[in-house]
C-alpha cells in the first residue's frame, strides 16, 4: 500500500477500510510534504505521529496527532488543521473507535467548509468508513457518493465505490452490488483487486453460488495477506465462513470461522468480533464431530474474555 506522507492534505488514504481498512507494512519513506504547513514544531509532531501510526502504535499516534491538532488550533493554521484532523480521524479508526473517528472527521470538515476550503476526499473517505462501521448506511452512502461524484483520485474513488458495494451487499441489493463491481477499476493493485473479489464473493453469495463465493473469498484472503492487511484477512475468512455455512458445508465453515476468529483476535482493536466468530466455530465444530477444533476455539475464546 502507498504510505501516507505527513503534511499532505490528500495523503492519508484510509488503510484497506478500510475497517476492511487493513494494516500497512513497511516504514516511513521519502521526504515529508508539509502541504503548506510552515510551523516547524507542527511538522515535527506530525512526523512523530506518523512514525507511530506506521509502526502500528495507534494509541500513541492518536495522542500525538491530538497534540498536533491542538497546536494547529492555537496557531489558527488551516492547513495543519486539515492534515492533523484527517490523520487523527484515521488513527481513531485504526484503534476501533469509529464514533470518535466520525466526530473528528466531521469537525475537520466543518472547519474547512466554514473557511471556504475544499474538503480532502481522503478525509471524507475516513468519515464514510467510520459511519459504515457504526452501521449508518444512509450517511455512508451519502459521503461515498460525494467522493465518487467529485474525486479525481482513482484509489479514493475506488474505495468509496467499494463502500457503496458493501452497503448494497448488506442490504441484499443485487442490482446496486453489480453496479458497484462494474464501476471498480480493473487493477492489479492488490487492495483494489481484493476489493473486487470481496464484492464478487458477496454477489455470488446472494445468488446462492457457494463455490464461486468461496473461490472469490479465498483469492481475496490471499491478496489481503500478501498486502499485510491483517484485518482484511480476518474479514475475508469470515465472509468465506458465512458462505460455507449458508451452503451447508458446516465442517468447512467451522474451520473458517476458527481461522477468522483467531486472525481477528490478533489484529488489534479493529479486529473486534473475534469472540463471536470463535463461538460460532466451537458450535459448528461440535455439530460436525470435530472435538479438537471445538476445544481450540473454546480455549482462544476464553482467553479473550479473561482480564
Amino acid at each position: 500500500m502507498r504510505l501516507p506522507r505527513v503534511g499532505s492534505v490528500t495523503a492519508a488514504i484510509p488503510m484497506a477500510i478500510m475497517v476492511f481498512l487493513g494494516g500497512c507494512g513497511g516504514g516511513p519513506k521519502g521526504t515529508p510534504d508539509t502541504g503548506g504547513i510552515e510551523d516547524a514544531e507542527t511538522v515535527s509532531v506530525l512526523e512523530t505521529a506518523r512514525h507511530a501510526f506506521l509502526a502500528g502504535r495507534y494509541d500513541q499516534a492518536t495522542t500525538v496527532y491530538t497534540r498536533a491538532l491542538d497546536r494547529a488550533y492555537r496557531l489558527d493554521d488551516v492547513a495543519a488543521i486539515a492534515v492533523a484532523g484527517q490523520e487523527l480521524a484515521l488513527s481513531e479508526l485504526r484503534r476501533g473507535k469509529a464514533a470518535d473517528a466520525a466526530a473528528v472527521a466531521a469537525r475537520s470538515r466543518s472547519e474547512l467548509l466554514r473557511r471556504g476550503r475544499s474538503v480532502p476526499t481522503a478525509l471524507t473517505l475516513v468519515e464514510a468508513t467510520a459511519h459504515y462501521r457504526l452501521g449508518d448506511a444512509q450517511k455512508t452512502r451519502q459521503l461515498a457518493r460525494e467522493i465518487t461524484e467529485s474525486s479525481k483520485d482513482v484509489l479514493v474513488t475506488a474505495r468509496a465505490t467499494y463502500l457503496i458495494g458493501l452497503i448494497a451487499a448488506d442490504q441484499g441489493d443485487r442490482t446496486a452490488l453489480q453496479d458497484a463491481i462494474e464501476k471498480l477499476p480493473a487493477s492489479e493493485e492488490p487492495e483494489l483487486a481484493a476489493d473486487r473479489l470481496a464484492l464478487t464473493g458477496r454477489l455470488a453469495s446472494l445468488d446462492g453460488d457457494v463455490g464461486t463465493a468461496l473461490a472469490a473469498f479465498t483469492a481475496e484472503e490471499k491478496l489481503r495477506r500478501a498486502n499485510g492487511d491483517e484485518v482484511g484477512v480476518a474479514r475475508a475468512l469470515e465472509s468465506a465462513a458465512r458462505a460455507a455455512e449458508s451452503g451447508g458445508r458446516l465442517a468447512e465453515a467451522a474451520d473458517l470461522y476458527f481461522r477468522a476468529g483467531r486472525s481477528a483476535s490478533l489484529a488489534g482493536p479493529v479486529g473486534s468480533g473475534a469472540a463471536a466468530l470463535l463461538r460460532r466455530a466451537e458450535h459448528l465444530a461440535r455439530r460436525t464431530g470435530q472435538p479438537g477444533l471445538a476445544a481450540e476455539a473454546g480455549r482462544l475464546r476464553l482467553k479473550l474474555v479473561r482480564p
